[in-house]
């Protein structure tokens, strides 16, 4: 077992991803993560990702946006808030127009989904990174064995764990670094 693969023989250095400020707008990341894209699907030599890595006014990494983060912030912030349970409106059915002041609400928050989706975008991309990234935690270490970094990935719903050493960020274990593993594994096994 001395030769088994660590986090830090799977990982995808953080040097291989792009940077994009807290400050910036999702339209800014979106221009970055569309010249990514472009150079993936035209062969591009070189390492591109489809998650940026966000940075703070230091420069410091603070989390990271992926295509799920951009699409997950083109919802407009009040329909984020908790929304009352059935029960709730159960209770105050009883009360005409204190339920058609609640609709009312609800049917506010709502509109956006019968504007056009260009709008929609127009209208969200002015968002900053900040306000749609997902933070930077948990990390794994990169010593860390891969059935470890599986773990946080399960238990924590994190499909790109950061790699750090010393308590320095050094790269990012993702679903497709796992899946190559195990690829080579199960076809090396067969073999």
């Amino acid at each position: 077992m001395g030769d088994e693969k660590r986090v830090k023989d799977i990982m995808s250095p953080i040097a291989e991803y792009t940077l994009v400020g807290k400050e910036a707008s999702l339209k800014d990341a979106l221009d970055l993560l569309g010249e990514n894209y472009r150079k993936i699907t035209a062969n591009d030599p070189g390492a591109y990702h489809k998650t940026l890595l966000v940075t703070g006014a230091s420069g410091e990494i603070v989390g990271k946006l992926s295509m799920y983060d951009l699409i997950r912030g083109l919802v407009p912030e009040p329909v984020k808030e908790p929304a009352h349970s059935r029960a709730y409106y159960a209770l105050l059915s009883s009360r005409t127009l204190e339920v058609a002041d609640e609709v009312g609400e609800v049917q506010e928050r709502f509109k956006w989904l019968h504007t056009s989706f260009a709008d929609l975008v127009a209208q969200e991309t002015r968002k900053k990174v900040g306000d749609v990234m997902s933070p930077v935690h948990p990390l794994v270490e990169e010593t860390d064995t891969i059935n470890k970094a599986v773990y946080i990935m399960f238990k924590e719903k994190i499909r790109q764990p950061l790699v750090v050493r010393s308590g320095k960020i050094v790269g990012v274990v993702n679903v497709m670094d796992v899946f190559n593993e195990l690829l080579d594994i199960a076809v090396g096994a067969e073999g």
